[in-house]
């Protein structure tokens, strides 16, 4: 869409210039996610810091890919799926557990796909799911923080899933090889 231009670090205004030179230096680029957000300093400061406290969920590296890919998914959000089919990669995430997210299908590991499933069921159902449908979710070991922290994990992508979902964000180069529907390493 025309009315969204993609900033970075020299023409976006005070602070988002900031924030985006910061990114830049933390990846070594600037997700054009990001880059179209600094349209509001509030927007991407709020982005910036949701993903940040994710990080710091007790999630692993692996666990948190999996939420943001089945979110970007469930809201058919390529921009995002491609993004983080890379940034699974590059945390190690195995190709079939990336596949299997991508596609639809279940995950070998009871535990992951327990997750799968869970953040499958509240994206879908807009959060309303049964007691019982919570527990299955804690009897494979999972802890009432990790339902909140699911729940974290669905805020942060939801919110750049509706971004690129109205914008239509350009899929980063980096991210070209990764594009929903191309990227199969099983």
């Amino acid at each position: 869409m025309k009315a969204f231009k993609i900033y970075n670090s020299d023409n976006a205004k005070y602070p988002a210039n900031n924030l985006l030179a910061d990114i830049d230096n933390n990846l070594g680029f600037v997700p054009n996610v990001f880059a179209v957000i600094a349209e509001s300093a509030p927007a991407l400061k709020s982005f910036i810091e949701l993903n940040e406290q994710f990080a710091e969920s007790a999630f692993n590296p692996t666990s948190r890919e999996i939420i943001q890919i089945v979110v970007s998914a469930e809201n058919q959000c390529n921009y995002c799926v491609a993004g983080h089919t890379a940034f699974a990669e590059m945390q190690n995430v195995s190709p079939e557990i990336i596949n299997a997210l991508r596609s639809n299908q279940p995950i070998a590991d009871t535990k992951l796909e327990a997750l799968n499933q869970f953040t499958r069921l509240l994206v879908r159902n807009k959060g309303m799911v049964s007691d019982n449908e919570v527990q299955k979710f804690l009897d494979v070991g999972y802890t009432p923080a990790h339902v909140i922290e699911v729940i974290l994990g669905i805020c942060v992508k939801t919110f750049s899933n509706f971004a690129n979902n109205v914008i239509g964000i350009p899929l980063d180069d980096e991210f070209a090889e990764y594009a929903w529907g191309s990227w199969n390493r099983a």
